[in-house]
Parts: structure tokens; C-alpha cells; sequence
């Protein structure tokens, strides 16, 4: 059911309905290791670095990856945030050196409503500026693409956290292929961004 992520080979158009399990699933056989922190606190474990390259179409040993944790925002709910920066290292191949590339922000909140209220916000700030939210099926979570000239973005909202997926305007995706790259890229992640209970 997981899309490829290799540019030769992704098909155009809307994805098919991922299959996301929901809340009360069995946990999956290569589950995370436990963690105190709602959040992971290495991006490595979000999305392998040295995995991204092949999700890309780019050349392997490509990408590294850094993490910047951000302060609460009790007013909203927010407890942790989390920003990974999937960067080039350059070479044959692949985008300048020290080319942002992909961008994954997590947010990790008191209650699944806090989470959904923030998305919503965040939402309507993208519709102000003229950016259309395009639902996407999603299975148990919900999803919702922006189609932005900044550089395609997949917000994906499931129990306490949400994910943001942000492939830049130098990307090595072609336009028509951004959602699905973004929808199989969060497929991966959010299995390790919301483990199901006992794992």
C-alpha cells in the first residue's frame, strides 16, 4: 500500500486511501524503542537520514539531518516541538550542498482537541493567504495538503500530535508528484510519531 518515493516511478494524480491504523491497533512488529517524551528526540528515528535520499530520488549518502526542539506554547495546548531540516551534502546528483530539502515540523499537544483546534488555525492562516487545503484520505488521522509556491506542505493531525511535511521550492520532486512523496513520507514517520500503546 506505501507508495514509492523514487521519481522514476511515482504515478500522478490523487493517492490511494493509506491504511493508518487506528488508536486501538495492534502495535506494528517494528515498533519504536519507549520514550518519556511525547515526541522522539532524534529526527533520525522520525526519518532515517540516510533513508531519505532513496524516498527522494536522490543519491544515497546525500542528506543529513538536524533537529532544533522549540519552547511549550501552553496557551495552545503545545507540551513539545520538534523541527527536523533534511539538508543536501551536495555532490553528483543531488541539490547544492547545505540545500534545505525537506522539512518536517512535529507538535506534540495536552489533548487530541488541542491538536485538531491548532490545525485549524493554522488552516484557516494558509486560506487567508491564499493557499487552498486539499483533503486527504488518510485512514485514522487526518490529512490535508497545501499546495503552496513555497513549497508543497502535508499536514497530518493524528490523537496528541500533528506533522508537517515540507518539501522546499528546490525540490527534486516534480510538482504533480509532491503530494504523493509527501503522503508516503508520512506514512513512514507516523508510525514512530504516535507508537501505539505497549509499544
Amino acid at each position: 500500500m506505501l507508495l514509492s518515493a523514487c521519481s522514476s516511478s511515482l504515478p500522478s494524480g490523487t493517492p490511494p486511501i493509506p491504511t493508518f491504523p487506528g488508536p486501538g491497533a495492534a502495535p506494528a512488529t517494528s515498533a519504536p524503542p519507549p520514550r518519556n517524551s511525547i515526541l522522539p528526540t532524534d529526527c533520525d528515528q522520525v526519518l532515517p537520514s540516510d533513508q531519505v535520499p532513496n524516498y527522494l530520488g536522490l543519491p544515497l549518502g546525500t542528506v543529513r539531518v538536524t533537529d532544533l526542539r522549540d519552547v511549550p506554547a501552553p496557551s495552545v495546548g503545545r507540551l513539545e516541538r520538534v523541527t527536523c531540516n533534511y539538508t543536501s551534502l551536495g555532490g553528483p546528483g543531488a541539490p547544492p550542498s547545505n540545500t534545505l530539502i525537506l522539512k518536517v515540523l512535529t507538535s506534540g499537544y495536552t489533548t487530541p482537541e488541542a491538536a485538531s483546534a491548532q490545525s485549524r488555525v493554522n488552516r484557516d492562516a494558509q486560506a487567508s493567504s491564499g493557499v487552498p487545503a486539499q483533503p486527504v484520505p488518510f485512514g485514522a488521522a487526518e490529512a490535508v495538503f497545501y499546495p503552496d509556491p513555497e513549497g508543497p506542505v502535508l499536514v497530518v493531525v493524528y490523537g496528541r500530535v500533528t506533522a508537517s511535511f515540507t518539501l522546499t521550492p528546490d525540490r527534486p520532486i516534480p510538482e504533480d508528484q509532491a503530494q504523493p512523496v509527501l503522503v508516503d513520507l508520512a506514512l513512514r514517520a507516523l508510525p514512530v510519531l504516535v507508537p501505539q500503546a505497549g509499544s
